[in-house]
């Protein structure tokens, strides 16, 4: 079914990662607009759309106040997912927030830590703290996509808990499972060399391992074929 909500590019690939006819927990749901496409498209069957902040909450409620939302969706003013029903949530989306942000709503949510609930995450900035965030706690990253959205890099990443703790080479910190030949990963490995090129040239120290990080990510980004090649 169609919506009649229009969503941003890196919110409608989150809303794609959704389960159909989960109950989905839209954290820091902003104007709401995620929660009423994922009911309007049917990938919900109920939304629990969160904020913090009083206002952003007063507009998602304005939203799914009309009829066809009303009795499938809740506003609730709290941080993160704090006082949500564990036992119904399936799906957490958690969008437009820090690395910092994301890791501590994960952790103050011990529920998440359960092979059975998905979480997709749209981080602001850092991603490469995200992943390794998810790999120290022992989430697997299944799926992870890049989005070029209004001038800006974003990735979004599908993940569950495995239990499995692990670190991360550095290519898997850096670039996780994006598919640096599509055009979204493609210009999201090219800001990604200018920022690693930064680093380079801001630090002397050749042993520094932060530069020893930039110097294998150019590696691999550069060796991308050019977009005229037969690929």
């Amino acid at each position: 079914m169609a919506s009649s909500v229009s969503l941003s590019r890196r919110l409608s690939e989150a809303a794609e990662l959704v389960r159909k006819g989960s109950v989905v927990a839209d954290v820091g749901c902003d104007h709401g607009k995620l929660a009423a496409y994922l009911l309007d498209c049917g990938r919900a069957d109920y939304v629990f759309a969160t904020d913090i902040r009083k206002q952003p909450l007063e507009k998602a409620a304005a939203l799914l106040s009309s009829e066809k939302y009303r009795n499938r969706s809740e506003c609730i003013l709290t941080d993160g997912l704090c006082g949500l029903p564990a036992d119904r949530i399936t799906d957490v989306v958690i969008a437009g927030v820090g690395y910092d942000v994301t890791g501590k709503i994960i952790k103050d949510a011990p529920w998440l830590y359960d092979p059975d609930k998905r979480l997709i995450l749209v981080p602001a900035s850092k991603h490469e703290k995200v992943r390794v965030f998810l790999a120290g706690e022992g989430f697997s990253i299944l799926s992870e996509k890049a989005v070029f959205d209004k001038g800006h890099a974003y990735t979004v990443i599908c993940s569950s808990y495995s239990g499995i703790k692990r670190e991360l080479t550095v290519e898997e910190k850096w670039l996780g499972d994006i598919d640096l030949l599509s055009p979204d990963g493609s210009r999201y490995a090219e800001v990604l060399e200018r920022r690693m090129k930064t680093v380079t040239e801001g630090i002397r120290d050749e042993n520094d391992p932060l530069r020893k990080e930039a110097e294998e990510i150019l590696s691999i980004t550069g060796s991308r074929p050019d977009p005229g090649d037969n690929i």
